[in-house]
């Protein structure tokens, strides 16, 4: 009977250190959330100790991310339709800032697509279509 508890009671500090560490990686930066509420912002790799639970960990990659945006049709200065597909690159530079205003990748890259194809549709709409004629029959904006 004594040896059933004390490997039970192993079990469950082993269980309960395991559940409060956590490593960040050189490529990674994390937020604390204690009660979602963030406590600390951690940019140092590492082995790290949480209160299982009550703390929970957000990762986010330090390295350059990338979003490929689908492509989308845009007017003209002169009423044209033209499909433009762009993408774009970018970097997590604030990770509490991320988590508050976009929460994940999914989120960024939502925002990022208004964003850049609100841009194209501005300066795209400022230009005209012509045709090159010649070799190719290329279209350009002018």
């Amino acid at each position: 009977m004594k040896q059933n508890g004390l490997i039970i009671g192993l079990v469950l500090v082993v269980s309960l250190i395991s559940t409060s560490m956590f490593t960040v990686h050189l490529t990674q930066s994390a937020v604390v959330l204690e009660l979602s509420k963030p406590k600390k912002i951690i940019t140092e790799p590492g082995l790290y100790f949480k209160i299982p639970v009550i703390q929970k960990v957000r990762f986010f990659s330090k390295q350059l991310l990338d979003n490929d945006s689908p492509p989308t049709e845009v007017l003209t200065r002169d009423k044209k339709n033209l499909l433009i597909d762009n993408f774009s690159l970018y970097r997590i530079v604030d990770p509490l800032k991320f988590l508050e205003t976009v929460r994940t990748e999914n989120g960024a890259r939502a925002r990022l697509d208004d964003i850049v194809y609100s841009e194209l549709r501005v300066e795209i709409g400022t230009h005209k279509v012509t045709h090159c004629h010649g070799i190719g029959d290329a279209t350009r904006l002018i």
